[in-house]
């Protein structure tokens, strides 16, 4: 559907009863402290206000996802507004222009940890249901918000979620500056384990030393040949960690352990970088080294008990020819009356697994991207107010966005 004039005036004075109550929810958001693991908290905040909220139904799944569902009229597409509940630690509180917890507004910006990434975009996705509501506006879709687990950590809550809610489509809260996103790289991390034989450092001659190996080793790393997507181009490889089985800075090291974070286009899979990586370290070796290498999952359990080992983040792009694609930007357009540019996030999120299940995926939230995983974390009350409108208008047009239509 085409937003009307005269709709989009009922969204905006909608919003405008709302926004206040969206704001307050956003701030208690940021003061209810949930890292990874511990989200439990948050997800009793967020069901709370959803039942408060009235929408049709409200549940917690087996992983500790909440779910919130607003019934469609019929004959649409389904839409899932995905935003994670968890989010990064918080580091040193010293280092933070404000408590990173204290949900401190201050000049037309709410500040504190997860402001940006990403409980200002959850605000203003679950406030998208009274907003239509107040408006006497209902999608012809169902209409699902996820406020789901563990995505900091690699994404089980929706990976979780894609086996059990299969909606048509899904929009993630990640920052977009109010704009629209259609997707990323995926990031393997990659380990390369270089092991000699360690020695009192007065006669390294009688050990093999690590160290140079892995020297040759990075220096061929960055002259590797990278992949290229004629979306999101490049790979890229950035080497990270180093870890030693030594304390003492008179012994060699018997083992050295470094740390890969490759980001990936589509198509380039794990098992693929996990050899071309193996090839450049067996090359590299000297004499009584050996090398392994490995792509490294993550261990995770969820505060409801459920554990799993997540493999690499996946990426995917979205064609910007694609029907939601195309209807998002025009229904925003509309509704924001200006263009609305579309791009590519920086960094990876869930929607590899939204994509690799089948779901259309593209993301709108307010928020920069340079304030995620920052001490400056933050979100303009501005853009919330903007991104509850652009939510609000998203859920009535999308489930009308239909494969081949032209909008």
């Amino acid at each position: 559907m085409r937003l009307s004039e005269e709709i989009r005036q009922r969204l905006v004075a909608a919003v405008a009863e709302h926004a206040d109550a969206m704001i307050g929810f956003a701030q208690r958001a940021v003061q209810t402290r949930s890292l990874p693991g511990e989200e439990e908290a948050m997800a009793r905040l967020l069901r709370s206000e959803m039942e408060r909220l009235g929408y049709d139904e409200v549940w917690v799944d087996r992983v500790g996802n909440v779910i919130g569902l607003l019934r469609g009229s019929g004959g649409g597409k389904s839409v899932q507004f995905n935003s994670h509940i968890d989010h990064v630690h918080e580091g040193d509180p010293a280092l933070w222009p404000y408590p990173p917890y204290a949900g401190v507004i201050e000049g037309g910006v709410l500040y504190g940890r997860a402001a940006s990434d990403v409980k200002g975009a959850l605000a203003a996705q679950v406030y998208l249901g009274p907003v239509l509501r107040t408006a006497g506006l209902r999608p012809r879709g169902d209409i699902f918000i996820t406020g789901v687990v563990l995505e900091e950590l690699g994404g089980f809550g929706t990976a979780t979620l894609c086996q059990e809610l299969r909606t048509d489509y899904a929009v993630l809260g990640e920052a977009t500056n109010l704009e629209v996103r259609r997707g990323h790289r995926g990031r393997i991390l990659v380990e390369v384990r270089f092991t000699g034989r360690s020695v009192h450092a007065s006669a390294p001659e009688r050990g093999a030393n690590p160290h140079y190996a892995l020297a040759r080793f990075l220096r061929a790393l960055e002259e590797l040949p990278m992949r290229s997507h004629p979306d999101l181009g490049r790979s890229t490889v950035a080497p990270t960690l180093i870890a030693t089985d030594q304390t003492s800075s008179n012994v060699t090291p018997g083992v050295l352990a470094l740390s890969l974070d490759w980001r990936n286009v589509p198509g380039e899979e794990p098992e693929d970088v996990v050899d071309r990586v193996r090839e450049l370290a067996q090359a590299s070796l000297t004499p009584g080294v050996t090398a392994e290498v490995r792509a490294v999952g993550r261990r995770v359990r969820s505060y409801t008990g459920l554990e799993a080992e997540m493999p690499p983040t996946r990426g995917f792009v979205l064609p910007g020819e694609h029907p939601l694609v195309r209807a998002a930007a025009t229904t925003l357009g509309e509704v924001f009356q200006r263009q609305v540019p579309v791009g590519l996030w920086q960094f990876a999120t869930d929607g590899g697994h939204l994509a690799r299940a089948g779901i259309a995926t593209i993301g709108f939230a307010p928020a920069e991207e340079r304030f995620a995983h920052t001490v400056n974390d933050q979100v303009s009350l501005h853009q919330l107010r903007q991104a509850l409108l652009g939510n609000a208008a998203l859920a009535l047009a999308l489930p009308d966005a239909e494969e081949g239509s032209p909008r």
